[in-house]
């Protein structure tokens, strides 16, 4: 699933120099740059963000490896040792993932590109949301709908990064689609997991810092078929992307597989068909691991789903969320199929 962080990679030295008891260090862009500040613990990616200086990204939270950059000198500390991202040659090349990495010292970072300005699709923002409704939606799940306090332009299927007590970051997709200043969470407590737990805690009227949008998942225009795949919690992304296509009303083929472990796990399930159902060309097929009696949809994982019913469109577009086990199967079983990986949109968090 994640790989460890390297021996020695982005590890503080033992020599214990003044410079390391500074509040602040600051980051030189090379070559001739921009020139910002990093408060204590910060990540480097968001500071640059507070101050203008926009760096390659995409996940926001260590997976997709969009926010490498080279460490000319400098002492760094990665934020989460067991980043995805972060890989044995990163050692050898000196490179670190910015955001999920502080200061230590003063550096000087080599990014491929910087940028005075967000990204169109990622015009990334930070708010404080207000909890106005708790949703049991079923066994450990709930939907969570925030209140921001400010506008925030996302698009459907796209994820945001909640920071809880002790700085702890966790990504949740966005359950609904964009429609002013709110956003819907849906989240999985288990058992021992700090993030889950302090989610659940979350009481109507508690406020807690939401920083979006990021990732790659949005519907491409054009006719080509779409293909959405969701396991588990990542129906929030799906859910999303279903919505915004049935209020489009586009003429497109548009197939949704949704599974999950049991019954009472397959959330969403009944409005995910509604959405799917007002598409002229849209089929919608469920699978679960532990099926009831007289269960009508595929049986065992996504993949068995995807072998039964999938119909490969060579120009067709993938969206793909869910637990990392089930996302990597699934992308190995489209890769067997030789569906391109520009045609693939997925989140897989840990």
């Amino acid at each position: 699933m994640s790989s460890q962080r390297p021996a020695g990679l982005n590890i503080r030295s033992q020599r214990q120099s003044a410079d390391q008891h500074r509040t602040v260090f600051s980051v030189q862009v090379a070559p001739g740059g921009q020139s910002f500040t990093v408060e204590p613990g910060e990540n480097i990616l968001a500071a640059g963000r507070r101050q203008g200086v926009w760096l390659p990204f995409e996940c926001g939270w260590g997976s997709c490896s969009t926010c490498k950059v080279t460490l000319v000198s400098g002492e760094v500390k990665l934020l989460l040792p067991d980043a995805p991202a972060v890989d044995e040659r990163d050692q050898r090349r000196r490179r670190i993932i910015v955001c999920q990495t502080t200061p230590l010292s003063d550096l000087v970072i080599r990014p491929v590109r910087v940028d005075t300005e967000p990204p169109s699709e990622r015009p990334v923002v930070d708010r404080t949301g207000r909890l106005r409704k708790v949703e049991d939606l079923g066994p450990d799940i709930r939907r969570l709908g925030f209140d921001l306090d400010g506008p925030a332009r996302y698009r459907s299927g796209q994820h945001a990064v909640v920071t809880l007590d002790g700085g702890l970051l966790r990504c949740y997709s966005m359950a609904n689609a964009p429609n002013g200043p709110q956003v819907d969470l849906v989240v999985k407590r288990y058992a021992g997991r700090p993030g889950s737990t302090a989610m659940f805690a979350l009481e109507e009227g508690d406020c807690l810092p939401i920083t979006l949008p990021f990732g790659d998942m949005w519907i491409r225009d054009g006719t080509a078929p779409i293909v959405l795949i969701a396991g588990g919690t990542g129906i929030s992304a799906v859910h999303a992307l279903a919505a915004e296509l049935a209020t489009r009303r586009q003429d497109r083929e548009v197939t949704a597989f949704y599974g999950a472990r049991s019954l009472p796990e397959l959330v969403l399930a009944s409005e995910l068909e509604a959405h799917i159902t007002r598409l002229g060309r849209g089929r919608y097929h469920f699978v679960l691991e532990h099926p009831p009696p007289q269960w009508t949809h595929a049986s065992g994982y996504v993949t068995d789903a995807l072998a039964r019913h999938l119909s490969v469109a060579p120009d067709g577009h993938y969206y793909l969320a869910g637990p990392p086990p089930m996302v990597d199967a699934t992308l190995d079983f489209l890769k067997g199929l030789d569906v391109g990986r520009d045609r693939i949109h997925y989140d897989r968090f840990g």
